[in-house]
C-alpha cells in the first residue's frame, strides 16, 4: 500500500509537470471604463488583454466592461482604492483630489505642445514621480506608462468660437480638475462638471451650450446627433489615462504575473498612442463630414489666446500648493 501511494504520490507529481500552467490558479479581474468600444482607450485595452492572456497561458484571465457598465470614470478612483475593483484608467483629470500634481499636464503652459512632448514628460522621471505619489496615496500599482486622449478642443451647439469674445456666457461642460474649469473662467465660460455617459442629454435639454473633449470622444458619441454645430481646434491641452490596478489584487498576484503585466504594458502602450493619434484625426473629417463646422483659428489667434490664459497660470499654481520641483521640471521640458 505503501508503494501503491508512493506511485500515485509520483505519477501527480508528473502530470503536474506536464500539464503546467493548466493547473496553475487563474486569476480572474475586471477592468472598468467608461468609454464605448471604439473609443482608442478600449481598442488599446484589447490589445493588452489578448497578449496578456496568451502570454500568462491563460493564468490571468481580464474581463473589460466598458460604457460605464461597472462604474463611472469618477467612481473608478474609489473603487480601486476599496479592493471592489482590480483594474481601471482613470482620466489624469479625476486625480487631484489625490495629488494636485497630476493637473501639471492641463496647465496653460502645455496648449498647442505636440503629442511627442507631453509622450517625454509622462513617460520620464516626472511621470514616474507622480505615478509613485498616486500609488501611496490611492492604494494602487502604476502599471507604466500613459494611455493618450489626445488633443482637447472645444465643441458648441448653438455659437461657434472663433474669438475670445465668444467664450463669454457660454456653459461648456468640463471633465473635471480644477484647472480645466479655471481655464474656462478665464475665457469668460461658466464650466459645469457632467459625467460623460450623460453629455449627450445634457446637451438636448440645455444644459450646456457646448464642451471640451477630443475628436474622438465626440465622434465615437456621436455628439452631432445631440446638436453639436462646431468645433474650434483651440489645443488647450493633451490628456492621458493612468494604467491603475488595485493593491488588493495586485499583492495576490505571483512575482512572475506582476512582471508580466507591467512588461505587457510597456509593450502595448505604445500602440495605444499610435491608435488614437490615428483616430483623431479620422473622427475630425468624420464629424465634418456628418455637418459639423471646424473651426481652425489662426497660429497668431492660438497665441493670443494661449497668452490671455497664461496669465492665470502662477497664480493658480501658488493657490493649488503644486510642487514646484514638478512644475519647473515641466517648463524644462517645454523650453520655458
Amino acid at each position: 500500500m505503501k508503494r501503491t501511494g508512493l506511485l500515485s504520490l509520483v505519477t501527480l507529481l508528473f502530470v503536474c509537470l506536464i500539464a503546467g500552467p493548466s493547473l496553475a490558479e487563474v486569476y480572474k479581474f475586471k477592468i472598468s471604463v467608461e468609454t464605448v468600444m471604439n473609443h482608442p482607450r478600449n481598442q488599446g485595452l484589447v490589445i493588452f488583454i489578448d497578449m496578456l492572456k496568451e502570454r500568462s497561458k491563460g493564468r490571468l484571465e481580464p474581463t473589460l466592461y466598458h460604457s460605464a457598465q461597472l462604474y463611472k470614470d469618477t467612481h473608478v478612483p474609489k473603487a480601486l482604492g476599496l479592493g471592489t475593483l482590480e483594474m481601471g484608467m482613470p482620466g489624469i483629470w479625476q486625480l487631484e483630489g489625490y495629488d494636485v500634481n497630476a493637473s501639471i499636464t492641463s496647465l496653460p503652459m502645455f496648449a498647442g505642445q505636440p503629442p511627442e512632448v507631453t509622450e517625454q514628460m509622462v513617460d520620464g522621471e516626472w511621470g514616474q514621480t507622480i505615478g509613485e505619489f498616486l500609488g501611496n496615496k490611492m492604494k494602487v500599482k502604476v502599471l507604466g506608462g500613459w494611455y493618450e486622449l489626445g488633443d482637447i478642443h472645444i465643441h458648441t451647439i448653438k455659437k461657434p468660437i472663433r474669438t475670445l469674445e465668444d467664450f463669454k456666457g457660454q456653459k461648456i461642460r468640463y471633465f473635471g480638475s480644477s484647472v480645466n474649469a479655471e481655464r474656462l473662467k478665464t475665457y469668460g465660460a461658466s464650466p459645469i462638471m457632467i459625467s460623460w455617459p450623460d453629455v449627450p442629454m445634457a446637451m438636448v435639454q440645455g444644459t450646456v451650450d457646448g464642451l471640451i473633449t477630443s475628436f474622438k470622444s465626440a465622434e465615437g458619441a456621436k455628439l452631432n446627433e445631440a446638436g453639436m454645430k462646431y468645433s474650434t481646434k483651440d489645443y488647450q491641452c493633451i490628456l492621458h489615462y493612468v494604467p491603475m490596478v488595485s493593491l488588493k489584487f495586485w499583492d495576490k498576484l505571483p512575482k512572475d504575473l506582476q512582471k508580466l503585466m507591467i512588461d505587457v504594458w510597456a509593450e502595448t502602450a505604445p500602440k495605444q498612442r499610435e491608435i488614437a493619434r490615428k483616430d483623431q484625426k479620422e473622427a475630425e473629417m468624420l464629424l465634418q463630414q456628418r455637418g459639423v463646422e471646424i473651426i481652425s483659428p489662426s497660429k497668431e489667434t492660438l497665441l493670443e489666446w494661449r497668452n490671455h490664459l497664461m496669465s492665470f497660470q502662477e497664480p493658480f499654481v501658488q493657490k493649488m500648493k503644486m510642487d514646484p520641483e514638478l512644475v519647473n521640471m515641466a517648463k524644462k521640458i517645454l523650453g520655458m
